[in-house]
């Protein structure tokens, strides 16, 4: 079902046969791939003064340092992502007749596709990972209303080649293996962890809170914590190797700005940054502007579920450990409301997390009266239909991508 409400979306928009796909953020994460597979220059010497107005923004999403150097702007790790589907577009673009450049419609198509297949990974990841703790009824329940009830919706068709559908899946991964991992410390759940988590901090270094609840697993007391560091000093063998090869995945962006500027560590956000004593975390939640809960009111349940996740489940304390200090960066960010967007995007990448209480919630109804049951339901179905319906408005742009008001939101809902 998601996989087909994904094509039809994409083939109604058809964005790649107007060039549509490659644009705002997304030209800064795939500019690693035509810089080196196609002009052979990634530190983007070709642009000049004369000629950036040509690409600056257009085709290379970059920012000039101190010295002159133009620096892409984001990590790599999405072109990393979109790198097979640029292999198999840049390969057939001369035989099916279109310019080997690297943005023809044809380099469109498969970026736009490449979300549908990591997505589908993510889902069925996590699928395997709510298996551990509930049925097949909660689990496809669950399922449903991460995909149908969130703006993971919105980031699966009509953004798919934003970054956050791609992090919901390497998360999903990371937090399957994670669970595998205290069960058995295997080289292949090492590896598996390790390569999902270096991509990770590749496609948005913030992210590397999402270690959290690798270390906070099956951890709820001081005595824990200390079974923790004697588990994994007994493992150190694979801690070493989970760490090896974590920086092998980053080593590559800490070449590149080697070669580039001359230094191993370049932020390449120019005047953006962090206010941590400014933070708009009511915006955040509750604005209509960007407000995660005005937008995305399926969250709430899942909030909710963590009072409902049972006390030995090993991921509860992980969940109230990361989501109020990713809360609070979010919030802290200058462009809190991130640009045009719909609901609160950053928050996407925490799903997989999320979606264990919002499990819980769903097991706990069960065991309400029918009448509650009913009520309940009635709810949530309200919640999936605003969900879609918020998502088609702002398909059309009814929704303003970056600056909706109260009264805007009123007079075009």
């Amino acid at each position: 079902m998601a996989c087909l409400t994904i094509i039809q979306v994409h083939l109604n928009l058809a964005r790649y046969n107007n060039n549509n796909v490659i644009k705002w953020d997304i030209i800064g994460y795939y500019s690693y791939l035509p810089a080196t597979f196609i002009e052979k220059d990634v530190t983007l010497s070709f642009i000049t003064p004369e000629n950036k107005i040509k690409y600056n923004g257009i085709k290379y999403g970059y920012v000039d340092d101190a010295k002159g150097n133009h620096v892409i702007k984001y990590s790599m790790g999405m072109s990393v992502l979109y790198a097979p589907f640029f292999f198999v577009a840049h390969v057939l673009a001369s035989p099916l007749g279109y310019a080997a450049d690297g943005y023809s419609d044809i380099y469109q198509f498969f970026i736009e596709f490449s979300g549908l297949f990591y997505l589908l990974i993510g889902l069925w990841y996590l699928r395997k990972l709510l298996l551990q703790f509930y049925d097949e009824t909660v689990t496809a329940i669950t399922l449903g209303l991460v995909f149908f009830g969130t703006n993971l919706l919105c980031y699966a068709t009509v953004d798919p080649a934003m970054s956050h559908a791609y992090t919901f899946s390497l998360f999903s991964v990371f937090l399957y293996y994670s669970f595998g991992f205290y069960k058995k410390a295997s080289f292949k759940n090492t590896m598996v962890l390790a390569i999902s988590f270096g991509l990770i901090l590749l496609v948005r270094p913030l992210n590397i809170l999402l270690i959290l609840p690798f270390l906070f697993f099956n951890v709820s007391s001081i005595h824990d914590i200390k079974l923790r560091f004697t588990f994994l000093i007994k493992h150190y063998k694979n801690a070493l190797l989970f760490i090896a090869i974590t920086f092998l995945m980053v080593l590559p962006q800490l070449l590149y700005y080697k070669y580039v500027t001359g230094n191993f560590f370049t932020f390449s956000y120019g005047k953006e940054g962090f206010f941590f004593n400014q933070f708009h975390l009511l915006d955040v939640l509750f604005s209509f502007r960007k407000g995660w809960f005005i937008y995305t009111p399926l969250m709430l349940l899942a909030l909710y579920g963590i009072t409902k996740m049972k006390y030995n489940n090993p991921f509860k304390v992980s969940v109230l450990v990361l989501l109020p200090i990713y809360l609070y960066l979010v919030s802290s960010w200058w462009c809190w409301w991130y640009g045009g967007s719909f609901s609160q995007r950053s928050m996407i990448d925490i799903y997989p997390l999320l979606a264990l209480p919002l499990a819980a919630f769903i097991f706990q109804i069960s065991h309400f009266s029918v009448n509650k049951q009913k009520v309940i339901f009635t709810i949530i179905t309200l919640f999936v239909l605003l969900n879609i319906f918020q998502t088609v408005q702002y398909k059309y742009n009814i929704i303003d991508f970056d600056g909706m008001t109260v009264k805007e939101y009123v007079q075009v809902f």
